[in-house]
């Protein structure tokens, strides 16, 4: 009797633990469900970050796009050119990036400017970054006449290096509307307004693209230019973004933020390159590195710098959505210090982080499980030395990119959020430092002096995210951050 008890109070017991352990679970996944639609209706939350971010993120991937559809039209027309677009690409992209970062940091000024209310100083500071542009462009356009002494003579065979001459030449000649499309769009882009710039970017990457196919192979009766062509089509439709924004700012509707200012005020230029070049500096070394590095790889054959090329090149495109997502950052949390609410700026960089976490996861799986698939689109007209000699590299470097992203995104979503407050130097500092120590020097010696190999040296490029990842999370977390500001104004730490 004692026993059948027993067995009856265990079964009760039982059935009540289990009852116990699924309303648990029910007020766990409620908890969570509340705390996630909490999240995305806040102020800074996943909406307000979602709204600004979305367009920065679909112009940055279409410009990824575009980027990617040249180098595949490229490695359709030949084995050369699409094996110089990469060198000559990045070389060039490193050396505006060092002005572009300075001049598109204008938005942050704007954000700033925005959330404080002052909007009479939003138009006349656009202006100003244009004139930086011309200046720019002018250094830019003397460096051109160095490119011979710098690809003919970096190991590169000889038919790779007279293409990427040609490119880096042309694009040079495109540096004031490339860098100029920077600064104005920071005029929508610090006000949030980024439906603008992606509208304007799709029309520029639509024009990019005809343009590309008639004059890379010579279609609908333009001559037949191969690299020259796609260095064109890129000058032509930044050309034609800069002419639209600059009749889209100057509109009558647009007078509250004094746009028709173009009074140069060097006052102000000397503070966006206070703030600004540092983060130009950033961009440098940053593209530097990856340039320095696949010049060096190049060395190794065609067959390596073919493969480190694909990888770059998806992983310029899986890595735009992110640097959309830190644009967005920036600017919310610069509109946010400009309104002195630093508890909002905080929950913006956590709203983004769990939103660029979740995208990142996603990539790394299919990086690991579809690698051969990302392969396709440049096996199609290539040579056999492509696909049996190329591939098997480039799925093994695939494999290290999944990894890398991990901590590119980590740093990209600290060093965004700081930036957006002006902590611009302590990101150059790490940058530069890190650039030689982890990138340039270990490239070097692993490659031309122990000839350890391809694969030896971009494991080493992992070791670079992780370090940028560590610092940058570091310094977000000592704050300092909150109490900086690039425009004047009393500084209230709520």
């Amino acid at each position: 009797m004692v026993t059948e008890l027993l067995c009856i109070n265990k079964s009760v017991y039982d059935k009540n633990l289990t009852k116990i352990k699924i309303a648990g679970r029910f007020i766990v996944n409620m908890s969570i469900f509340n705390n996630v639609k909490r999240q995305y209706w806040t102020a800074g939350g996943y909406l307000e970050f979602l709204k600004i971010a979305v367009p920065l993120i679909v112009s940055t991937s279409v410009g990824a796009i575009q980027l990617f559809i040249n180098r595949t039209f490229l490695s359709l027309y030949s084995q050369e050119t699409f094996a110089a677009s990469a060198p000559a690409g990045i070389s060039n992209w490193a050396i505006v990036t060092l002005f572009l970062g300075t001049l598109a940091y204008v938005d942050v000024f704007v954000a700033q400017y925005y959330g404080k209310g002052e909007y009479q100083e939003i138009g006349p500071s656009i202006w100003q970054s244009v004139y930086l542009a011309l200046i720019a462009a002018f250094v830019i356009l003397c460096i051109s006449f160095l490119s011979e002494n710098i690809f003919m003579n970096i190991g590169h065979p000889y038919a790779v290096a007279c293409e990427e001459v040609k490119f880096f030449k042309v694009l040079c000649y495109g540096a004031f509307p490339t860098l100029s499309v920077a600064a104005l769009s920071g005029f929508y882009a610090g006000r949030g307004k980024t439906k603008v710039v992606l509208l304007v970017g799709v029309c520029g990457v639509i024009i990019n693209i005809i343009l590309d196919v008639c004059l890379i192979f010579g279609y609908l009766g333009f001559p037949r230019l191969g690299i020259l062509g796609s260095a064109w089509s890129s000058n032509i439709s930044s050309t034609i973004m800069f002419i639209i924004y600059v009749f889209m700012i100057i509109a009558k509707s647009n007078s509250v933020y004094n746009t028709r200012c173009i009074k140069p005020n060097f006052n102000f230029m000397k503070r966006l390159l206070r703030y600004g070049f540092p983060n130009g500096v950033q961009f440098f070394f940053d593209m530097t590195g990856f340039g320095i590095f696949i010049l060096i790889v190049g060395t190794l054959g065609i067959t390596e710098l073919t493969a480190s090329n694909i990888v770059l090149n998806v992983n310029n495109l899986i890595v735009m959505p992110l640097v959309g997502c830190g644009m967005a950052i920036s600017i919310m949390v610069g509109n946010y210090l400009g309104k002195n609410e630093t508890s909002l700026a905080k929950i913006s960089v956590k709203s983004a982080t769990h939103i660029m976490y979740a995208y990142s996861v996603i990539v790394i799986f299919i990086l690991i499980l579809l690698s051969n698939k990302l392969f396709y689109p440049f096996s199609y007209g290539s040579q056999v030395l492509l696909m049996d000699r190329v591939k098997p590299m480039a799925v093994n470097l695939l494999k290290i990119l999944a990894i890398y992203l991990i901590f590119d995104t980590t740093g990209i979503i600290f060093a965004s959020a700081i930036k957006g407050a002006g902590d611009t130097v302590f990101i150059m500092k790490v940058l530069t430092i890190f650039t030689v120590i982890f990138v340039i020097i270990p490239t070097y010696l692993i490659v031309i002096v122990f000839k350890f190999g391809m694969y030896a040296a971009w494991c080493f490029m992992l070791t670079y995210s992780i370090a940028l990842a560590i610092n940058f999370y570091c310094r977000y977390r000592s704050g300092k951050w909150k109490r900086m500001r690039v425009i004047d104004m009393n500084v209230v730490d709520d």
